[in-house]
């Protein structure tokens, strides 16, 4: 009966101590909070910041930013390089502001409930205030474009042309470009955790020009060259003259399909296109890029003579004085194309040229492609009905014709270029 009594009276003492325990560590909780300080159990710098007063706390945050960042907190580099982005050009700073608030909003939020178990969590389980790194993002867009614009390179397409000395080319080569956003996300992460100064290795990612070098070895020979005559100094020569400007220089490589409007672009006034005639509906109208289907046609001839396959093909409405009838190819922006396609084993190239009243497309590939060939037509009926073929030589001696199609005209009822 007497252990009894006495373990009672062990158990009554203990939890007296407790309950003061319990008093003392509420009151030191809350005690904090109510004399305006920082709670208890919260750390800065790996330091207890516990009982500072607000101002206290600012005066030991902005004292660590000044300290944190360097003049100079990122340093790009591409490996030779260095491109160094200073604190004061991208306006880095530390935000005080938001860890102060967060500091001293601990235990000061929310209902009673809510502040108190706030309060109580950071007491026991603690919490730490980090200092996070803000900036100027236009600026630091602008400082990341400058850095862009002294590493990028584009790429460089390969190039062929003919002198009086022969054929020449120029080889692709490839560009280098800085992935700008997958920098600025590698920067930000950096800059926000204020983990610096700290070198990054730029991004520079390898641009690929359009053909390889092994696409333009082939080319080392003329495959087939074909011209026809306009009329210079005039509207219709002026848009002759620029379709047949961006026309050239097109390389097609083996089993690709070529499409004229989208090699030479629509035919609009910011481009340089004049009013001239133009065949529309059966009707010689005036419209912005007349002529173009001189190129068009004249590019036609030269590619069957190349021994290249058509695949979009329209003639127009009445036979061209530039072409023989049977042997045209009309365009129209958005409405009719004239396509082809490279069967040969090898790349081709295309050169197109217009002055002084001579409209010449040329198409340059392998010499182990080139053959004879020859254009031939049949006409009938007063419209006339034409049938176009292509020849195959050998050694002068037609081996092989080739149908083409069949064409039907109207005559119109007035001379007139087109």
């Amino acid at each position: 009966m007497k252990t009894s009594r006495l373990l009672l009276i062990f158990t009554a003492f203990c939890l007296l101590i407790a309950l003061l325990l319990s008093i003392s560590f509420f009151s030191l909780i809350f005690g904090f909070i109510q004399q305006d300080r920082l709670a208890f159990g919260l750390r800065f710098d790996d330091k207890p910041v516990t009982g500072l007063t607000k101002a206290e706390a600012q005066h030991l945050f902005e004292a660590k930013a000044k300290a944190l960042i360097p003049e100079t907190p990122i340093v790009l580099t591409d490996g030779k390089r260095q491109f160094p982005i200073s604190a004061a050009s991208i306006g880095l700073t530390a935000d005080t502001e938001t860890a102060l608030e967060k500091a001293f909003s601990t235990g000061r939020r929310g209902l009673v409930l809510q502040r108190t178990v706030d309060a109580l969590d950071c007491a026991i389980r603690g919490r730490t205030i980090k200092l996070k790194g803000v900036w100027d993002e236009a600026l630091l867009t602008a400082e990341l474009q400058r850095i862009k614009a002294s590493i990028d390179r584009p790429a460089t397409e390969g190039l062929v042309w003919i002198d009086n000395a022969g054929i020449h080319r120029r080889p692709p080569e490839e560009g280098y470009t800085v992935d700008v956003s997958a920098l600025r996300d590698n920067i930000s992460e950096m800059l926000t955790d204020l983990r610096v100064p700290h070198t990054i290795e730029l991004p520079v990612e390898t641009v690929k020009p359009k053909a390889s070098k092994e696409m333009f070895a082939s080319i080392n020979t003329t495959l087939s060259e074909f011209s026809t005559s306009y009329a210079p100094n005039s509207n219709r020569g002026e848009n002759i003259e620029i379709a047949a400007s961006k026309l050239d220089h097109n390389l097609i490589m083996p089993g690709e399909e070529f499409s004229f409007n989208s090699a030479v672009g629509g035919r609009v006034i910011s481009e340089g296109y004049l009013d001239a005639p133009v065949i529309i509906d059966g009707k010689v109208e005036q419209d912005i890029g007349g002529g173009v289907c001189q190129v068009s046609s004249t590019l036609y001839n030269a590619i069957l003579l190349a021994g290249l396959t058509p695949t979009v093909r329209t003639s127009h409405f009445y036979p061209s004085d530039y072409v023989p009838a049977g042997l045209d190819a009309t365009v129209a922006d958005g409405q009719i194309d004239f396509c082809f396609r490279n069967d040969l084993p090898h790349s081709i190239y295309l050169l197109a040229g217009a002055n002084g009243g001579t409209l010449t497309v040329a198409v340059l590939g392998s010499s182990a492609d080139a053959r004879e060939y020859g254009l031939t037509t049949e006409i009938t009926g007063p419209n006339p009905t034409v049938d176009a073929y292509r020849l195959t030589y050998e050694n002068g001696i037609v081996v092989d014709s080739e149908y083409l199609h069949t064409d039907n005209y109207d005559i119109p009822q007035e001379n007139t270029v087109h």
